[in-house]
């Protein structure tokens, strides 16, 4: 039985009453899931399995397979507030495609699992909340934080710029302040780290 944190970024029916479940965890990056019996309306096994939300699981995984069988689930966080904000939501539905396109099995991912949370609960916040980040503020966060704890992103031509990275991954990873900048720095940023996305051939 092996257990961990599992942040659930997609959900499909599997087989007959059973959800596949597609996340990633700290400790194992890419982790797919099934929960059987979760389609059933009675189901009671794992009321908590639904997207964007933080469970504590143990699951049992065949050494034939990279599917693991979901056998606990406990809610940690739930973040599903940001359907409340439509393009909150599908920004998030975006965020969980890059992730689950680019991550692997078996390659941890503490730094991007840390900032995926940060970034979620900014997203969930009510709408007009003072210093909550923007989307592209959030979209930042995570590339670089991706991209930082996957030794790609490259060191600036400043040691200020590199102080400003390091500074920007350490809030995603704390969820703490952003690191003070101009607005209009935020959208060149975002580029910047897309075009390092494209370089490396990430689906984005």
């Amino acid at each position: 039985m092996l257990s961990t944190q599992y942040m659930v970024l997609a959900r499909h029916p599997y087989r007959e009453s059973a959800l596949l479940l597609s996340g990633i965890s700290p400790d194992c990056g890419k982790l797919d899931l099934v929960a059987h019996g979760a389609q059933k309306v009675s189901a009671r096994d794992f009321p908590v399995a639904d997207l964007y939300r933080v469970l504590a699981v143990e699951y049992d995984r065949s050494e034939k397979s990279e599917l693991g069988t979901l056998r606990r689930a406990e809610l940690e966080e739930d973040f599903s507030a940001l359907a409340e904000q439509p393009k909150h939501f599908l920004f998030a539905g975006k965020v969980g495609h890059f992730l689950l396109r680019n991550s692997m099995p078996d390659a941890p991912l503490p730094f991007t699992f840390d900032a995926l949370r940060s970034i979620f609960s900014q997203l969930a916040l009510p709408s007009g909340t003072e210093g909550a980040w923007s989307m592209t503020q959030c979209s930042v966060v995570l590339k670089c934080t991706y991209l930082y704890e996957n030794g790609l992103l490259p060191e600036a031509v400043s040691e200020k710029q590199n102080e400003f990275l390091e500074n920007l991954v350490a809030a995603g990873i704390e969820n703490a302040p952003l690191p003070s900048c101009p607005e209009s720095y935020w959208t060149p940023l975002n580029q910047w780290l897309n075009s390092l996305l494209d370089f490396h051939h990430l689906v984005r």
